[in-house]
């Protein structure tokens, strides 16, 4: 299994629990990509069963073609050559972005950027010579947070390059808490063409 753009490593360590718990994936191992040092040390202590390398994601993979079962794909860069190139014939690209109001309460509150309404379209243009897309669910989550942790949330995300922290803070300090946020995602599901 392959994480490109795998920050911490959260997420290739949450699949590759459930896939070493099915028969056939027992011995599955995973390899995290990020250009991140600071993530990549966490990454690499994420799983016993993964590995992490220092890689820019828009550069060819340090990996041998076809060798990934699944491909998966967190609010990072798509590099769709790439993901068709490591993956099995028979494999899964799994793509999460955020969905539909997605932390839409601080957008209104804090001033955040707003999700590309055409986010499908231009994934679907990244991929689509490469990826049939199988599936498609959405999944919200209500989430209750103090405003300290309001505001971390709004600086993990794009708005933080152009609001700075105090600003986004500041614009949360009147909210009562815990602070109302919906995070939604999106998670797709392709196959290789």
């Amino acid at each position: 299994m392959l994480d490109a753009g795998a920050g911490t490593g959260y997420y290739l360590a949450a699949v590759l629990d459930r896939l070493r718990a099915l028969p056939g994936y027992g011995e599955t191992a995973g390899l995290a990509l990020d250009v991140s040092v600071r993530a990549l040390r966490w990454a690499a202590r994420a799983h016993p069963a993964a590995g992490a390398v220092g890689w820019d994601v828009w550069k060819p993979f340090p990996v041998r073609d076809g060798v990934a079962s699944v491909v998966l794909n967190v609010f990072a860069p798509r590099n769709g050559p790439e993901f068709r190139r490591v993956l099995r014939p028979d494999g899964a690209l799994i793509v999460v972005t955020p969905g539909p109001g997605h932390l839409a309460e601080l957008v209104r509150d804090a001033g955040l950027l707003t999700v590309d309404e055409r986010k499908d379209e231009r994934l679907s243009a990244a991929l689509g010579a490469h990826f049939s897309l199988a599936s498609r669910r959405d999944v919200p989550i209500a989430l209750g947070l103090t405003r300290t942790g309001a505001a971390m949330l709004a600086g993990m995300g794009p708005s933080a390059r152009h609001t700075g922290p105090d600003e986004i803070a500041g614009r949360l300090a009147g909210l009562a808490e815990p602070v109302s946020v919906t995070a939604a995602f999106r998670i797709s599901l392709y196959r290789p063409r």
